[in-house]
């Protein structure tokens, strides 16, 4: 008897497949889904509006971690990431992960409690002003960042490695630090080291190290000895490895049980499984099983871009030969409003048939929403 019906189980189902004819395409599902799954909401500076915003800011309800991933160097980001920090502040979050190092996150938490952010951002790069000193932090939005952070009380983890461009700060920081007499001692060293700041010598950061009493300044040398060796190898699975011991080690300090976190970091970090770029699991896939671990959800945002500039001329990445951005979905762009799709229903419903593209099917698999932004990037 079980045969029996397992048997008209089969010849209905598949006689009803024959009726409807050939499966759609995933091509056909994906546009299908767009029209029911897409949402929207202007910002124009003020509180974003829209039923899309309503469910990125609902993720703060629903989530332990909850991780942005950006394209670099956005002020309207900066300013849209404001009224994130405030939504999820709302919800318990109380900790902002960025991609700078442990050290450098020191200095944020100080100079957002500074009587001026951006008159600090400015000094710390007054050597340097068109690139700055701190990656990613350097421009009035990027302080309208850090004044929400501190209005509401966050505290800064950085996690990534020493970037080069602030080798120079950190080594004046420690030694300046120091006593009149370790200056004196280790001033040609510190005149050494700044000699050639972008590739310091091991044995020079280790002198200096080996002199100074201060733990937390052996640690920024520390760093920067780490980084180097990551610039000049160009090595993607230790910085991975860097990234997720830092953030383990300020997450085991935390007193309260499932402590909230909210990301935002380089899209590629951010990735369910292997980083689109390096194929590596990183930070993101991190913080998924840490999720699981602790019975709690994770959920991650992949921001894209379709238009840029170069040299005063628009660049379309969606009629590019060598797109950055998987063109199903930079073909959703509206200029007037930041578009968001749900991508959580979609995972099961694709046989992979190739007529989506290979890196729609990738993001689909490892981030739960996609934001088209409408801004032309300069």
């Amino acid at each position: 008897m079980k045969k029996f019906l397992l048997l008209i189980t089969w010849l209905f189902t598949h006689t009803g497949f024959a009726q409807q004819g050939k499966a759609l395409s995933d091509s056909s599902k994906f546009n299908t889904y767009l029209a029911r799954h897409t949402s929207s909401f202007t910002f124009n500076g003020q509180k974003p509006i829209g039923p899309g915003w309503d469910l990125l800011e609902k993720q703060f309800a629903d989530n332990q971690f909850v991780a942005w991933g950006e394209y670099h160097n956005s002020g309207v980001l900066s300013q849209l990431s404001c009224f994130a920090l405030e939504a999820a502040s709302r919800h318990g979050f109380k900790n902002w992960c960025v991609e700078v190092s442990p050290f450098v996150a020191s200095e944020l938490m100080r100079i957002s409690t500074s009587k001026s952010p951006y008159d600090s951002l400015l000094a710390v790069s007054k050597d340097h002003p068109t690139y700055g000193t701190f990656p990613f932090f350097k421009t009035q939005d990027d302080a309208q960042m850090l004044n929400t952070a501190a209005n509401y009380k966050y505290q800064i983890w950085g996690i990534d490695q020493e970037f080069q461009m602030a080798f120079p700060y950190a080594i004046n920081r420690v030694y300046n630090a120091q006593s009149p007499k370790v200056k004196q001692a280790y001033q040609a060293v510190r005149d050494s080291l700044l000699a050639r700041w972008w590739m310091p010598k091991v044995k020079l950061l280790d002198s200096l190290r080996n002199g100074i009493p201060q733990q937390q300044y052996k640690q920024v040398l520390d760093d920067i000895k780490v980084s180097r060796t990551i610039y000049y190898e160009d090595n993607s699975l230790m910085r991975a490895t860097l990234m997720k011991k830092n953030f383990y080690r300020y997450y085991d300090q935390t007193k309260a049980k499932n402590e909230k976190v909210f990301f935002k970091l380089g899209a590629n970090h951010l990735a369910k499984g292997l980083n689109l770029m390096t194929h590596l699991y990183d930070m993101g896939n991190a913080v998924y099983e840490l999720a699981q671990r602790n019975q709690t959800r994770f959920t991650n945002v992949y921001f894209m871009l379709r238009y840029t500039t170069e040299d005063g001329k628009i660049i379309d990445d969606y009629e590019s030969a060598e797109n950055e951005y998987p063109k199903e979905f930079l073909k959703l762009y509206n200029k007037e409003k930041w578009v968001v799709v749900d991508l959580r229903p979609l995972r099961v419903r694709y046989r992979n048939d190739k007529t989506l593209t290979e890196d729609t099917y990738q993001l689909i698999d490892k981030y739960d929403f996609v934001v088209v932004s409408p801004e032309i990037k300069k």
